[in-house]
């Protein structure tokens, strides 16, 4: 089989260079790669290494994580030409959901070169798309959709996507704020959501109350986290999470704006 990328695993290798700079990665066992060239069974993090965006660090994958990695059938990803890996890998191509085995965050890559759409459609345990939404992100979103994906469980509440990529232009009924010139949205670096909690159905007005625990325990988790919740903006927008990208990063929100706008159906 034709990988989409090439790709090296590296799951017990050590990096060619170390740096004091690495520690935060080699701390909890990982180890700092370029991850366009190298796959990494367990996932990568982002922000834990030394170096440019490129350089991240690949989570440890000990006996047990490479003996199941072996043993998933992965042959409807293999029949469409992919490969199956931690969404968090770079792929050349796009992520498919449901097309691998083992847990939700291991997709399908499928082949493509540059100026191919770099969304993925994302899911997981405790996200999904409201009413059967498509949730399509920037592949370097994946990081944090995974960690609001933990925040929910442990909050106990399950994410309705209502938003998530969108093109300038975009129907957006319900919206509950206008859409900003740069909005995160239009790079897939934002998510609009409500919450199903054990204390019933969370919407804009509940999320921007905080009197339901559950929702509180989740928004405070994503804020920790480094991420931007609207509700405790200036003009809030309650339901809205993004990672700050056209704030902090502007130029390479609009090199992405041109990319997916030009590349992205």
């Amino acid at each position: 089989m034709i990988f989409p990328t090439l790709l090296v695993i590296t799951a017990f290798l050590q990096p060619f260079t170390t740096s004091s700079a690495d520690s935060r990665c080699t701390n909890i066992g990982g180890s700092c790669f370029d991850w366009r060239y190298h796959k990494c069974i367990a996932g990568y993090e982002t922000g834990r290494c030394s170096g440019d965006n490129n350089r991240r660090c690949c989570k440890p994958c000990d006996n047990t994580c490479a003996s199941d990695e072996a043993s998933y059938d992965d042959r409807k990803c293999e029949d469409m030409g992919g490969a199956c890996m931690h969404n968090s890998n770079y792929c050349a191509g796009r992520y498919f959901s449901g097309h691998c085995g083992g847990p939700a965050a291991r997709q399908c890559c499928t082949s493509g070169s540059e100026g191919s759409c770099n969304l993925i459609e994302y899911s997981s345990a405790h996200i999904h798309g409201h009413n059967g939404l498509e949730v399509r992100v920037h592949r370097d979103f994946v990081g944090a959709m995974n960690k609001l994906n933990t925040y929910a469980g442990a909050c106990h509440v399950t994410v309705y996507v209502t938003n998530a990529f969108r093109k300038a232009g975009q129907n957006l009924d319900g919206t509950v704020v206008p859409p900003a010139t740069t909005s995160n949205h239009l790079v897939g670096h934002a998510i609009d959501f409500n919450l199903n909690t054990p204390n019933g159905w969370c919407n804009s007005a509940c999320l921007a109350g905080q009197q339901n625990s559950a929702a509180k325990c989740f928004t405070d988790k994503a804020m920790n986290s480094g991420l931007r919740w609207g509700g405790v903006w200036n003009t809030p927008d309650p339901v809205h999470i993004d990672d700050g990208l056209n704030v902090y990063k502007y130029d390479e929100w609009k090199t992405l704006y041109y990319e997916l706008h030009n590349n992205c159906s």
